[in-house]
């Protein structure tokens, strides 16, 4: 029995028990993120991504201990900053983790060969781009199907 393939965009938005969570968190993640990042000058908002935020504590990640550094120093203000817009007012501490991207970078060198999608998986994704509306993510995957072989 073959089931057919559903498209990107009704996956996303059916009302999946287990990909709703996700979505929910990935969004309350990145609104998090915008609401530090308003409180932080632009060079150091460049320089962090909210990975946890969950039992009064926060997790940031940043590419250098530099940045760490600054970010601690403004610890108090942007607990401050969340609980003023209620999106999460029982977080009471903030961790910070550096995560060097040459580290990530390096991981990937023993890998030569360049990635590629199969032709059959580039055209199942130039069918479900149609029906996405965020520009963005359209040109994003526009630019994976080119890697088709």
């Amino acid at each position: 029995m073959k089931k057919n393939p559903v498209q990107i965009a009704k996956l996303l938005t059916l009302k999946n028990k287990q990909v709703n969570p996700v979505i929910s968190e990935a969004k309350r993640l990145t609104e998090i993120k915008i609401i530090i990042s308003q409180s932080l000058d632009q060079q150091l908002a460049d320089h962090f991504e909210v990975a946890k935020a969950r039992d009064g504590q926060l997790l940031l990640l940043v590419d250098s201990p530099v940045w760490a550094t600054r970010i601690r120093y403004m610890q108090n203000e942007i607990i401050n900053r969340l609980k003023n817009y209620g999106i999460t007012k029982n977080i009471h501490n903030l961790s910070i983790k550096v995560r060097p991207i040459e580290f990530s970078r390096q991981q990937n060198k023993g890998n030569t060969s360049p990635l590629s999608i199969s032709k059959k998986s580039a055209k199942r994704m130039l069918d479900d781009i149609n029906s996405i509306a965020d520009p963005e993510l359209k040109l994003a995957l526009l630019r994976i199907t080119k890697h088709a072989k």
